[in-house]
């Protein structure tokens, strides 16, 4: 029969220490770190809640030279409002005429802030499913229940980090989409429903971005909540079996077997 698998005491002595910096990560971020990004994500959220959109639909063009007979009252003159700005020759980007068309600042700005707090989500709820990973005890038949709910919240940690990678990539379709829209206004400056196409897509990323935020936030309170209610589950989901026998009045352990027959005497005593 072959022996049974053994380490090198210096390789264990690694492996227990990145056990326990693991669990020591874990309950801090359970304990602390989950309560407080809940509350400042919380705050967040409250004030994305804009009434007037009208700086997120703003329609990004190139800006044309300055003619006599367009200069106005010089740079200090009002802005032509979206409404009249279809009828506004703008430049074609091919051809060499090296104009930028900027992307929506207030939208760039809010991805930027947010990409973060997913990438950061995905990364402690990793340190947590490690920690519930390494907690799960050795395959046994019977008394399974705490193990499955080990597993069940590992589950649900891995489909937060997933739901959060499925959150950055829609960022990139984010920036296609418009790209794509913002270049047919720029060749068909005369067609108006573009340039509303693309003040509507900038609106609605707009929501999209602050629901995710919302999600991130969601996530931060139901794992906290979830993983305190099941601590003990999740920290020892078997219990011994002196814990599974029937103690009596002096604290006396007795075996099922036992307890039975005392069960018995008493009712035919009865």
């Amino acid at each position: 029969m072959a022996s049974l698998l053994k380490l090198e005491q210096d390789v264990q002595g690694k492996v227990d220490s990145f056990r326990a910096r693991i669990a020591q990560e874990a309950e801090d971020l359970v304990s602390t770190f989950f309560p407080q990004t809940l509350s400042e994500l919380d705050s967040w959220v409250q004030e994305l809640c804009l009434q007037d959109l009208s700086i997120i639909r703003s329609v990004p063009a190139p800006e044309t030279p300055v003619s006599p007979d367009t200069a106005g009252d010089g740079p200090n003159r009002d802005r032509l409002p979206l409404q009249t700005q279809s009828s506004i020759k703008v430049l074609a980007l091919p051809g060499g005429e090296g104009q930028l068309l900027r992307s929506n600042q207030h939208l760039v700005e809010l991805i930027q802030h947010v990409k973060p707090e997913i990438e950061l989500l995905r990364e402690k709820c990793n340190t947590v499913r490690m920690w519930v990973q390494l907690l799960l005890p050795k395959a046994e038949d019977g008394n399974n229940f705490g193990v499955s709910i080990q597993e069940d919240t590992a589950d649900q940690l891995w489909t937060v980090e997933s739901t959060a990678a499925s959150y950055l990539r829609r960022f990139s379709t984010y920036y296609n989409t418009q790209a794509k829209l913002v270049s047919k206004t720029v060749k068909y400056p005369q067609v108006e429903d573009y340039r509303r196409t693309v003040a509507e897509v900038n609106e609605k990323e707009y929501q999209s971005v602050r629901q995710i935020l919302l999600h991130v936030r969601n996530q931060y309170a139901t794992l906290h909540d979830v993983t305190l209610k099941n601590i003990e589950k999740i920290e020892t989901p078997r219990s011994t079996n002196t814990d599974n026998l029937y103690r009596g009045p002096f604290s006396t352990p007795l075996s099922f077997r036992s307890w039975l027959s005392c069960s018995g005497s008493w009712k035919a005593g009865s």
